[in-house]
């Protein structure tokens, strides 16, 4: 009996001590090692730029300044010599013609022939140039506000009230301009409707409008009506 007590407390002593020698899961975890690459960028475009990893869509892998030089660690191109795709949106204020009530307002565009590649290898480092842009496309459009009332107003759809592009703030006080973002916009274009402007005692529908990318729609709000007064296409200077 004793020798089978020695017996199961060796043999309990031993699966103890093995299982201690083996590190834990997240202990291989924590030791990964992610290869990576030094990429300098040099943004030689007039515009505010950020850098997506992979598609226009992908993550922000940084912002820069127009004139501005950064450098990034950027993972290794591990996909048989393809390399690593770095996609440019271009960034333009567009209120400097209008009241900034709403703050600085900015227009995201893409010139579809700035998607750079780089094959990136562990510990070398690469310059990337950022040009100027040839060819934007917008990716989004706007709506702006005059309130020519008395009284603050806000912009609802169904209920959902929404913010200002720029300064985040929800009502625009009389005589200034609220802006609006419009996004998800198809190529095709699209309707909106159904919006209000929205003020103490009343809700005043916004005519039915349809949007396209890279243009802004202006209208005006008088306290009792409102009405379209025009649409810019936004130039890149």
């Amino acid at each position: 009996m004793i020798k089978n007590i020695v017996c199961k407390f060796f043999l309990f002593f031993l699966a103890t001590l093995i299982f201690s020698a083996c590190p834990a899961e997240s202990d291989k975890d924590n030791n990964i090692i992610v290869k990576t690459g030094r990429v300098t960028f040099f943004n030689e475009s007039s515009y505010n730029v950020i850098v997506h990893q992979d598609a226009f869509s992908g993550p922000v892998l940084l912002e820069l300044a127009a004139g501005q030089t950064k450098n990034v660690d950027v993972r290794t191109s591990d996909n048989y010599g393809v390399g690593s795709t770095f996609s440019i949106e271009y960034l333009y204020r567009i209120n400097d013609a209008f009241d900034t009530e709403s703050g600085e307002v900015i227009a995201g565009g893409i010139d579809p022939n700035v998607q750079i590649n780089r094959v990136i290898e562990a510990d070398k480092s690469y310059t990337i140039q950022i040009p100027q842009p040839q060819n934007i496309e917008f990716r989004s459009g706007f709506i702006k506000i005059l309130n020519s009332g008395n009284l603050q107003f806000e912009l609802r759809y169904l209920g959902t009230v929404f913010k200002q592009t720029g300064n985040g703030n929800i009502p625009v006080a009389p005589g200034k301009t609220g802006v609006y973002k419009l996004e998800d916009i198809p190529a095709g274009g699209k309707l909106f409707q159904n919006y209000a402007v929205v003020s103490t005692f009343a809700s005043t529908t916004i005519p039915d409008f349809t949007a396209e990318n890279g243009n802004i729609y202006s209208f005006t709000y008088n306290g009792s009506s409102v009405i379209q007064t025009g649409t810019q296409t936004i130039v890149f200077k």
